[in-house]
């Protein structure tokens, strides 16, 4: 049996995400719904990736080609080491085989990372550097937000409570407990044509640490009065969907889906697979 819910939007820097939640209690599978830019395919093949969609970092943006080469330039957005840099290219390697760029090199020098593929869309690029912080956490309280400042993309430490933002045209405001499940829980990530006939979606399966802790955040969801047996999913800082949870789910999975193009599945399905970035980076010229 699904239980469907609203219909929220991403309000992340540089990107807007149509998201509505469902829990499948039947099968014990929490799915969310969203809605993704990017080209369209529809041949069916799935892909797994290394990482969420993510907020792009506020910075200048240029794109360069050299032959058939695109090539973009990312900094941090606060002073990095060589070794923090040299993590996170690995990691944009890693995402970048994922969604399938051929050829691609990752760089770094003079503090700064820089990334080319041939034939690549600027786009496709620059979602090598979004952080894709996927978090999940108890909500408190929900009330709509009276100002556009006070739903701008949230960061807090895991421990905390958060405050943060979703919109569904009018925006909400939430009160979030601390992260109950981190993103580093998530074990693989998969995109891949639903069978339901509902376009591409991303799977999500979690560790057998993450399971037991997604599996006791619902039990202790459900004996909740509305609003706090919901469950926000907080994607760099904004609220993708927070559904309510109706019973304990123990299978440790979770379903994105909707209006996603195969190129969107298979970026959110590399950035969640591949992990957050250790750093937010911006591009830069």
């Amino acid at each position: 049996m699904i239980f469907r819910l609203g219909t929220g939007r991403a309000a992340g820097a540089g990107r807007a995400r149509r998201v509505r939640g469902a829990v499948a209690a039947g099968t014990a599978l929490l799915a969310l719904t969203a809605c993704g830019g990017g080209s369209s395919g529809n041949d069916g093949r799935s892909g797994d990736g290394s990482g969420a969609s993510a907020s792009k970092a506020a910075g200048d943006a240029t794109a360069g080609s050299s032959a058939d080469r695109t090539s973009l330039t990312f900094r941090p957005a606060a002073g990095q080491g060589a070794t923090g840099l040299k993590s996170t290219a690995d990691l944009m390697r890693h995402r970048a085989t994922a969604m399938g760029l051929r050829d691609a090199r990752v760089d770094v020098a003079g503090g700064a990372i820089t990334v080319s593929a041939p034939g690549a869309s600027r786009e496709k690029l620059t979602g090598l550097g979004e952080q894709a912080r996927l978090d999940f956490r108890p909500v408190r309280t929900q009330a709509p937000a009276t100002a556009k400042a006070q739903c701008s993309a949230a960061e807090g430490p895991s421990a905390k409570p958060l405050t943060a933002c979703a919109t569904n045209g009018a925006d909400v405001r939430y009160t979030l407990g601390p992260v109950a499940v981190p993103g580093t829980d998530v074990s693989t990530a998969r995109s891949h044509l639903s069978k339901y006939g509902t376009g591409w979606v991303v799977d999500i399966t979690f560790t057998a640490a993450g399971t037991r802790r997604f599996a006791d955040l619902t039990a202790e969801l459900v004996t909740q009065a509305p609003p706090a047996n919901q469950l926000a999913v907080v994607l760099d800082g904004t609220v993708i969907s927070a559904p309510s949870v109706s019973q304990k789910l123990t299978d440790g999975r979770v379903q994105i889906s909707g209006d996603f193009t195969r190129a969107a599945a298979e970026e959110l399905a590399a950035q969640l697979s591949a992990g957050a970035l250790p750093m937010r980076l911006r591009v830069s010229g």
